[in-house]
């Protein structure tokens, strides 16, 4: 623990002096010497108070568990998002997709781990949601192993992003429909059971839209012997319109 302890005063005192070496740009509105500036944090939208015990829904009444998971029980164990997408957020999931922005998986993974210890989730390891194997090699990199190993790290729990991949090319999910969605990433994922078999596994990806993936993932990690997986994501879009619901870019 103490070697953790560690290595995550070594990382912050890493993304501090690259701050001040190479001042950064606010992902939100440019503004420079802010990963996010001020007036962009204020406009997150925070998920808070009541939400659905399983899948971290907000609830407005008595019920402790939203109607979709009365009908269906998610294979995970909980899902909970820390961001209502849009706006800043948006621009931020952008940097993190696409510019492979680092610094804002380090920035944001400290109200992540504030949201697993309010959960009070106990994990053997992270693991991020993979990419499927051609996208990750023309982008270079996984969005969600950027919030997933700074996550680990300030938690002391292991990073193990070897005991799960996506064995096929599944195409984007942009605007299919949630019957589709589930249909295109049915049976993609695959766990190792030499590394889960047993263990209790804290899943973490960029933004959730149907859930489709991490339902997936989830179910290859159980088969694989997982004895509990929790999810977190970054954000997750909270409509009433299921067609804006659906134009989100989760692959």
């Amino acid at each position: 623990m103490a070697n953790t302890h560690f290595a995550a005063v070594i990382y912050q005192g890493f993304w501090t002096a690259l701050d001040w070496i190479y001042p950064p740009e606010c992902a939100g509105c440019g503004e420079p010497g802010y990963r996010l500036c001020v007036k962009c944090q204020e406009s997150i939208h925070f998920i808070s108070g009541k939400v659905c015990a399983v899948c971290g829904l907000p609830l407005t009444g008595k019920e402790q568990v939203c109607q979709n998971c009365k009908g269906f029980q998610p294979p995970y164990d909980a899902l909970r998002s820390l961001t209502r997408y849009g706006g800043v957020i948006r621009d931020c999931i952008h940097d993190l997709k696409y510019r492979n922005n680092q610094s804002l998986g380090e920035y944001f993974s400290a109200p992540l781990v504030e949201l697993i210890r309010q959960q009070g989730w106990e994990a053997d390891f992270v693991v991020p949601v993979p990419l499927s194997p051609d996208r990750e090699f023309e982008r270079g990199y996984n969005q969600s192993a950027l919030l997933a190993r700074p996550v680990a790290l300030k938690l002391g729990w292991r990073y193990q992003p070897l005991c799960l991949a996506r064995t096929r090319n599944t195409k984007s999910q942009v605007s299919l429909t949630v019957e589709e969605r589930k249909l295109n990433v049915a049976g993609a994922f695959t766990a190792v059971p030499d590394l889960v078999s047993g263990q209790k596994i804290l899943l973490i990806d960029d933004v959730t839209t149907t859930g489709s993936t991490l339902e997936e993932s989830t179910r290859a990690l159980k088969q694989a012997g997982a004895t509990s997986v929790y999810c977190l994501t970054l954000s997750r879009p909270i409509h009433t319109d299921v067609n804006e619901f659906l134009n989100i870019d989760q692959v």
